[in-house]
């Protein structure tokens, strides 16, 4: 008598795990999966970032000294120039056209027996006691939501990219 009984409580328990896997498993995907796909767009764009710094500067530390001594229409440097229009490239993607994005470049010279951290400036360059020997290229923008179109607040993307400067 006890055997049926047993076999009998254990019929109705047959479909519990599916009812639990089907009530936990939403909840699971919710808490885990939204914030991972939110962090998998944000590394999206900080790799992209860090790409566009990291092609500028390399551009900069192989330009020739004439780029690097001409001055461009704007004023610049004609290579600081193009390293600019190099970073509005790589992420007229990423970043929304509304979003300023004005790399900060600056350059580290060798004055006397001490080094100096200047902005490329043509003034600077052209001194022939100085002595170019670091770029280093600077990137602030802020993390702009795919799903929302927003920007997250507090969220930056600061990337900085030095070089040494190997140009003849």
């Amino acid at each position: 008598m006890k055997r049926t009984l047993r076999a009998v409580g254990r019929r109705h328990e047959r479909g519990a795990i599916v009812v639990e896997t089907a009530i936990v498993l939403p909840i699971l995907l919710l808490f885990i999966g939204l914030p991972s796909l939110l962090y998998a767009f944000y590394f999206r764009q900080y790799t992209a970032v860090q790409k566009a710094a990291h092609d500028a500067a390399i551009y900069l530390a192989t330009a020739p000294r004439l780029e690097m001594t001409t001055a461009g229409p704007d004023g610049n440097f004609a290579a600081v120039t193009l390293a600019k229009r190099i970073v509005a490239k790589e992420l007229a993607g990423i970043v929304p056209d509304d979003v300023p994005v004005n790399p900060t470049i600056s350059c580290m010279y060798l004055v006397g027996s001490g080094k100096q951290m200047n902005a490329c400036t043509p003034a600077v360059f052209g001194a022939t006691t100085n002595t170019l020997f670091r770029v280093d290229v600077a990137i602030n923008v802020p993390y702009i939501n795919p799903l929302t179109g927003t920007e997250a607040e507090g969220m930056y993307m600061s990337i900085v990219a030095p070089v040494r400067y190997s140009g003849n």
